[in-house]
């Protein structure tokens, strides 16, 4: 078996179906050597009916209950799938996008994932705030990963599940590689997604991720910047006491952790993902070539305490947090105030850091930067190709390709 597809799904029979059918049609897909796998979360509206086709190999895993998102174990436990790719049961490949990702994993030894970048129908992106994390709709996970370092956490119903594997992944010496030629879609049907039930997992499960995996020097100060965004965000939602409660559930779940649940990161993995040390060393090469001394950050993302580092550690003078997100308006960043873009400009800066690494954000955010600073603007992630002479096309928007310094 080369390839085993796992979907998890809740009440969207309709989606399910449409899924279904883009992967049956998608002839770039091993048809002879794959299996879907659809684990549904407790349906009630038919949904499982849909795993009986004639074009393509089903199985469907039925539970009683809606388990969230870490019921992808259960199928976890019967791919027989050299490579497992992970979608949604509204996301599916574009064109050869999973195949490309199967022949990298068989190239790259020490590549544990491949991620691709996900199109929504508008042509907006989106994708984790951490490049090194995996995206559940649009990943090819090597099975021989998810059998040495586990799947998904069973206390997580949803929100940073990917990044407590992804750290797992990291940890134990493997790459997670993406790539932004590799394409998939996803539909963005809508859903359940409580908007008070987002905040407080995204508060809990955020929180915990950083007690289980961040290393001691960087444990307190990763939870306090994330704490702080999450509430920040939360409060202009009006969901304040969501984040409350899920601020707590993350300390007595980080107690129930302390006898044997923390994996600390290694050295290697903790920087791997987010790259402090390169972060101090592409800042000051930038700063040393413009010479610039004055300079905005801009956005309140997870990298943000990483790009204050490495301004810090570069000698420059940090005039501003430069946010245009109203939740952020008028709150200080260590000392810091985080003013809207158009403040920002008006400091006469030599240059812009753009802290923002979210491959779905980064490309629109810089020449937003570009336009309205006169200095350089430097971007701290940049994309990768598999295929270097890969054009941009219509499922493939604006391919960011070049530093904006």
């Amino acid at each position: 078996m080369r390839l085993s597809v796992v979907i998890v799904t809740c009440n969207r029979r309709a989606a399910l179906r449409y899924t279904l059918d883009q992967l049956a049609r998608n002839a770039s897909l091993p048809h002879g050597s794959m299996e879907v796998i659809v684990v549904d979360n407790g349906s009630t509206d038919g949904t499982r009916q849909e795993a009986s086709r004639d074009d393509i190999d089903v199985k469907c895993i039925a539970r009683l209950r809606n388990e969230g998102v870490w019921a992808r174990n259960h199928a976890f436990a019967i791919a027989q799938g050299q490579y497992i790719l992970l979608i949604d049961d509204d996301s599916y490949p574009i064109g050869d996008a999973a195949a490309r990702s199967m022949a990298h994993l068989d190239r790259e030894q020490r590549v544990g994932a491949v991620v691709g970048r996900v199109v929504l129908p508008d042509g907006r992106l989106e994708a984790s705030a951490l490049p090194t994390v995996i995206a559940n709709g649009a990943v090819v996970l090597r099975k021989a990963v998810i059998d040495e370092v586990g799947g998904f956490p069973t206390d997580f119903f949803r929100q940073a599940e990917e990044y407590d594997l992804s750290f797992r992944i990291w940890n134990a010496g493997w790459r997670i590689d993406r790539f932004e030629d590799l394409i998939y879609r996803h539909e963005k049907v809508a859903g359940n997604r409580a908007s008070a039930l987002i905040h407080r997992l995204d508060m809990r499960n955020n929180l915990v991720v950083v007690d289980r995996y961040i290393p001691a020097p960087w444990r307190r100060a990763i939870r306090a910047d994330w704490a702080r965004r999450y509430a920040a965000l939360a409060r202009h939602a009006g969901c304040s006491l969501a984040a409350i409660t899920g601020r707590a559930g993350a300390r007595w779940q980080s107690v129930r952790d302390l006898p044997y649940g923390r994996q600390p990161l290694s050295p290697a993995a903790f920087e791997s993902i987010f790259g402090f040390n390169e972060q101090v060393q592409r800042i000051a090469e930038w700063a040393r070539r413009h010479r610039v001394r004055r300079v905005v950050i801009a956005d309140c993302g997870k990298n943000l305490l990483a790009t204050w580092r490495g301004c810090r550690e570069a000698g420059l003078n940090i005039l501003a947090v430069a946010d245009d997100h109203p939740a952020f308006a008028d709150i200080t960043y260590r000392g810091l105030r985080v003013v809207d873009t158009s403040r920002a400009a008006a400091l006469e800066a030599d240059g812009v850091v753009l802290a923002n690494i979210n491959p779905a954000q980064v490309q629109r955010r810089a020449e937003e930067l570009a336009s309205r600073f006169d200095g350089p603007v430097l971007s701290l992630w940049q994309p990768r190709l598999l295929e270097p002479a890969a054009e941009s096309g219509p499922d493939q928007p604006g391919l960011f390709r070049s530093d904006a310094a």
